[in-house]
């Protein structure tokens, strides 16, 4: 059987998402992900695009830009310091401000290199296009094409949305709009055997560089790049590093369907006496094996120090970053 837009709540057509939960079952629902045990419908295969190397440094780093100017001003400095790329999501619960070409402008102000992020929500196709085109003009990096998360995992099985195209379809878009593309893949969601495959078809669809999303130990991420390679895939990887710091950003960062967070890494950190120190070693640590493995083009750190404000996380996240310089 194969599955069809009608059948998933995302409308997706070259799934499945990386939401998919243990069991099989759709993140927005109790019930089977349509794509999970069928036939995956593959981009057409006269589609084909080479990826293209870019200039992403050592780390990419999550950011959600703060309202104030001058908050922002003091996160910049930090990472420009570094050289760092930071990554821009575009979340379920951003006020209405917080849209990508906006969040784009604000960044090339002030000369941040960023990866802004565009979902498959809310928007018509045109207006998907029209999105990704002010993101060029803007200047960004890349343009991060996602499917994105459905509301019913954060806001409860009524939260539903729009949902016009997925992360593929978002790839081949943005790649016919000049724009330098990026895709997200998650290793640890089922069906686990076929997600180098699905990145591959994400390759043909227009994707240079792909971030992964967190999916268990060091060794298990390096040995899904090597199954990526084994398809003849040549994009660019980036390697998820979780920042833990304390029980409340372990349980942020665990709290979607289809990632997974080292058990050890965990238990190591809140069994510690000085659990934010061991979390920012524990990252240093990851950080360098996954870069030294020759696999990835960069990390991608992500996390939250709870207590701290949005300055004083990314000093944090700053001294990760340097330490892997």
């Amino acid at each position: 059987m194969t599955a069809t837009p009608f059948s998933c709540p995302k409308r997706m057509v070259y799934g499945p998402c990386g939401g998919v939960r243990p069991n099989h079952d759709c993140e927005a629902a109790p019930e089977p992900c349509p794509f999970a045990d069928s036939v995956v419908v593959p981009p057409p295969g006269e589609v084909v695009h080479r990826p293209r190397p870019l200039d992403l440094g050592t780390a990419i780093i999550d950011l959600v830009l703060p309202p104030a100017d001058d908050e922002l001003d003091a996160i910049v400095d930090i990472y420009r310091s570094l050289g760092a790329v930071a990554l821009v999501g575009e979340h379920l619960d951003d006020p209405r401000p917080h849209i990508p070409h906006v969040n784009a402008e604000r960044l090339a102000v002030l000369a941040q290199p960023a990866i802004l992020t565009v979902t498959g929500r809310w928007r018509s196709t045109d207006e998907h296009a029209d999105e990704v085109g002010r993101l060029v003009d803007a200047g960004v990096v890349a343009v991060h094409c996602v499917t994105g998360d459905h509301p019913a995992v954060r806001f409860g099985p009524h939260a539903t949305a729009p949902f016009t195209l997925d992360g593929t379809r978002l790839a081949g878009i943005a790649r016919a709009a000049g724009a330098n593309v990026s895709v997200g893949e998650s290793p640890a969601a089922p069906p686990t055997a076929d997600r180098p495959a699905r990145l591959a078809a994400k390759e043909r669809a227009g994707a240079d560089l792909a971030i992964l999303n967190h999916a268990g130990t060091t060794g298990d991420l390096i040995a899904f790049a090597d199954r990526v390679s084994a398809t003849g895939a040549t994009l660019s990887l980036v390697a998820p590093v979780p920042v833990v710091t304390d029980e409340r950003s372990a349980k942020s960062l665990a709290a979607f369907p289809g990632l997974v967070l080292d058990d050890g890494l965990v238990d190591r950190v809140l069994g510690s006496a000085t659990p934010r120190a061991t979390g920012i070693a524990a990252a240093v640590e990851m950080g360098r094996t996954l870069l030294d493995s020759g696999r990835f083009a960069a990390v991608n750190l992500s996390g939250f120090a709870h207590g701290l404000t949005a300055v004083q996380s990314a000093e944090v996240m700053a001294s990760i970053a340097g330490d892997l310089e």
